[in-house]
Order: C-alpha cells, then sequence, then structure tokens
C-alpha cells in the first residue's frame, strides 16, 4: 500500500527543487566557477530518457547505481563488473558530480552512465521509466529523497558500503537530532542496508531504528576494487615502471616517493620535510588531487620555491621522456586519472588531504605494498583508521617526524610494504558477500544468471 504522506512530501520536496532551487542554481553559477561547472553538460531528463529507453532494449535485466562521485564509483565497480558478468544485464550509474564523469572519461572505462538529473519526480520517473531496474544500488550515504521514493517503486533500494557519518557525535545535539530524523525517514524507502563492520550496524540500529533484518554486515567493496586493480595492473604497470626508474633516474636518486592526491598544504609540507638532510636519494612524484590548471601552477611554484627541479608529467610523455635538460627531482601530474597505476612504480606513498582537511584513497597504495604515510586528519577514513590499527599507516604533521619515519623506513621498505599489502589483501571479499545478499529470496528478487 502507498504512503500517502511520503507521496506528498516527495511531490512537495519536488516542486521546491523544480520551481526554486534549480533556477537558483544558475543563478549562483554566474558568481561561482564550481557551480557551473556541476550544471554543464546534464541533458535534460527527457533527452536523456530517450536514450536510456534505447540502451536498455538490448538487455534482458538493469541494475542502477548511484555514485556521488568518483570515489563512490570506485566501490561500485566490483559489484558492476560481477553483475555486469551475468547474462544480459545492464549496469547503469548515475553520477552526482561532473569528477566522477570525467573519471569513467579519462579512464575510458565501457560502463553506462549520466549525470544525475534535480532531484525531483518528474525527472526520476522518466529516468526510471526508461530504465525499468530491477534493483537500485545506493554506494555509502547517497540518499535523496526522490530518488529513492523513485527507485523503490521499481524495485528494491539496497546501500552498501554504510558506515557511521563522520560527523556523528560532533555536531550540536539539536542539529545531530535533526539530521538522524531526517536519515531515518530518507531510509524508510530502502529494502537493505549492507554496513562495512558490526559498530556500523549497531550505529544504524540504535540512532536510526533500522529492524536487525534490514543489516547486513559485508564489509567495505573498496577493499576489493583496490586490491583486484592492483592484480590487473600488474603487467601494464611494469613497462611503466621500467620507464620510471630507469629513465627517470636524477643522479644520485633510487627511490620514487608518490604523494598522491595531494593538495597545497601536502605539497608545502613534504618540500618542508625535502629541505632537510637524508632524503637526497629521493624523487619525488605528485599527484594533485585537482589537476586544474591553477592548481598544478600554484603546486609547481610551491616545488620550484623550495629549489626542487620540476616538470610537468605531460611535457615529458609528449617528448617521450627525452631529457633535454638535467632531469628534475619532482615530476608533478596534471592529467586526472593517472594515480592508481603511478602507484605502481613507487617505493613509498604519502596519501594528501590529511594536513588541512580528511585523508583520501589509503588503500590503493596499501594494494599496491607501499608503506603509506599521511597527516593527522585521518579519522574521517574507517580504513584509515583500521590501518593504523594495524600499526602500517604513520601520520604526522611534522616535518622533522615524518623525515626520520623515513630514514627509518628505507631499510625495511619491502618488509613494511608487504604488511601493508596483506592487510588490504585480509580486508577484501565485500563484493563476492554483497552478491549473495542481492540474490537472497528475502529481498523479493533475483539477479538474472
Amino acid at each position: 500500500m502507498m504512503d500517502l504522506s511520503r507521496v506528498m512530501a516527495v511531490v512537495f520536496f519536488s516542486i521546491v527543487v523544480r520551481c526554486l532551487l534549480w533556477p537558483l542554481s544558475f543563478v549562483v553559477s554566474i558568481f561561482s566557477d564550481r557551480v557551473k561547472l556541476q550544471l554543464q553538460g546534464r541533458p535534460s531528463s527527457h533527452e536523456d530518457a530517450v536514450e536510456l529507453a534505447r540502451r536498455r532494449r538490448r538487455f534482458d535485466d538493469c541494475i542502477v547505481f548511484f555514485c556521488s562521485s568518483a570515489g563512490e564509483y570506485e566501490q561500485a565497480k566490483p559489484l558492476i563488473d560481477r553483475l555486469s558478468c551475468r547474462s544480459n544485464v545492464l549496469c547503469h550509474v548515475f553520477f552526482f558530480s561532473v569528477s566522477g564523469a570525467k573519471f569513467v572519461n579519462a579512464r575510458k572505462d565501457s560502463v553506462s552512465w549520466s549525470l544525475a538529473p534535480p532531484d525531483h519526480v518528474w525527472a526520476w520517473t522518466s529516468l526510471f521509466a526508461a530504465l525499468r531496474p530491477s534493483k537500485t544500488i545506493v554506494i555509502r550515504h547517497e540518499v535523496w529523497p526522490v530518488f529513492t521514493w523513485a527507485a523503490s517503486q521499481w524495485g528494491p533500494v539496497v546501500i552498501i558500503d554504510a558506515v557511521v557519518p563522520s560527523l556523528f557525535g560532533r555536531q550540536a545535539k539539536w542539529k545531530e537530532n535533526l539530521n538522524l530524523a531526517i536519515k531515518a525517514w530518507l531510509l524508510k524507502s530502502v529494502e537493505q542496508i549492507c554496513v562495512v563492520s558490526s559498530e556500523d550496524a549497531k550505529f544504524f540500529e540504535q540512532w536510526l531504528l533500522i529492524p536487525p533484518e534490514r543489516l547486513q554486515v559485508a564489509g567495505d567493496t573498496k577493499y576489493d576494487r583496490v586490491v583486484e586493480r592492483a592484480r590487473a595492473q600488474k603487467q601494464v604497470v611494469g613497462d611503466m615502471r621500467q620507464r620510471y626508474r630507469n629513465v627517470w633516474n636524477p643522479q644520485g636518486t633510487d627511490l620514487i616517493l608518490i604523494g598522491g592526491s595531494v593538495h597545497l598544504p601536502d605539497v608545502e609540507l613534504l618540500m618542508d620535510v625535502f629541505k632537510q638532510s637524508g632524503l637526497e636519494r629521493v624523487r619525488l612524484l605528485l599527484v594533485p588531487h585537482d589537476v586544474s590548471s591553477g592548481n598544478v601552477a600554484n603546486i609547481y611554484e610551491s616545488v620550484t620555491k623550495a629549489g626542487l627541479t620540476c616538470d610537468l608529467l605531460s611535457e615529458l610523455e609528449s617528448s617521450k621522456f627525452k631529457f633535454i635538460k638535467a632531469q628534475p627531482r619532482v615530476i608533478v601530474v596534471d592529467e586526472m586519472g593517472r594515480l592508481s597505476d603511478l602507484y605502481g612504480v613507487a617505493d613509498f606513498a604519502w596519501v594528501g588531504g590529511a594536513v588541512h582537511a580528511k585523508v583520501h584513497n589509503v588503500l590503493e597504495p596499501a594494494a599496491w605494498g607501499l608503506p603509506v604515510s599521511c597527516g593527522l586528519e585521518f579519522k574521517n577514513s574507517q580504513e584509515a583508521v583500521a590501518m593504523n590499527h594495524a600499526g602500517v599507516l604513520f601520520h604526522s604533521n611534522d616535518p622533522e617526524a615524518i623525515r626520520k619515519h623515513w630514514l627509518r623506513l628505507f631499510s625495511e621498505l619491502q618488509d613494511r610494504g608487504q604488511k601493508t599489502q596483506l592487510f588490504a589483501e585480509s580486508m577484501a571479499g565485500a563484493s563476492d558477500k554483497i552478491v549473495q545478499i542481492l540474490d537472497q529470496p528475502i529481498l523479493g528478487f533475483s539477479v538474472s544468471k
């Protein structure tokens, strides 16, 4: 039986979005390049629905994935790979952020995707009617009110990789209670929630009042993704590793440190570390989180001000790594979608974000068997916390402490790297568990085999 109050809420929210928030976003985009970027390239829901209906006709079944951005897509990818291998199943991804679409294009993934429309009922009903999904899978936390309701009209909605929100217990009481009440209401449209750990299950049961039968502890598909991709890329990266280790080889260096998803505060801290003695044997491969020309220019300037020679990867690749002048100590990667492969050429890693805000993906370098370091703000990431507890993550914002740690590390790189890799591999297996959960009759559906 349809919940009339929920339908009325969905219609009211849709009117607000369509008549107020969506037009307002275009006004805001006049003054904000970031908002303008998010609005560009989104097709009308009608155009998208026509194309998706044409695509859907070639398949017996369809599974929709909702991913906020590239990170959530990476968590969805192991499931997409497994489910797409089954007989005649279309897996279609909706991205909220343009960065997710750019990531897929940069990696040349063949997955079916489109950008999410504004969250109103007129957009989503036409898109779901075109796709006719048997189920919808939401990655981690992207529970939009109208999207989730519209999806539930076609089949079960399943959340995967669900965790305790990073802000839980760190907000004003009234704000936290309000957020919990809203989330509990939104989750009424969700059939099953696959949480990462038993602690996450307790949170959903105690604070969001989710019945235990709707909760399953399954682990995090992020571990599967990084481990499987590292294994698959061994041969490709083997050739790349030869180029970076033998062709790019400034005099006196024999080790490569990769700075993954770095921001300017990370780079400034690393420059303070490199100003000290003892690290002359290390060359540095910097992969910015933001590869826009302005940010890359700022990072380049920070490196050269510290007295280190620097080149851009795009320029080196265009010259096929034929160095006309002295080889640079630092290479800045100015293209998107390169980080995961480049971890395979390094000896140890610094993961960005945690110097000033929150850490990025520490699992990718771990899966490649690299000792991992980062700044102090890492507790937003459950996997970073788990790595810290396992003793395979070093964290500090102090240049001298980082220098001393790396100097100690040089004599045991292989041993430390093996321990880090074993940790990542021991945490894999969530994707197979989730596929089994999707096949359970209790959900009222079964994936075609």
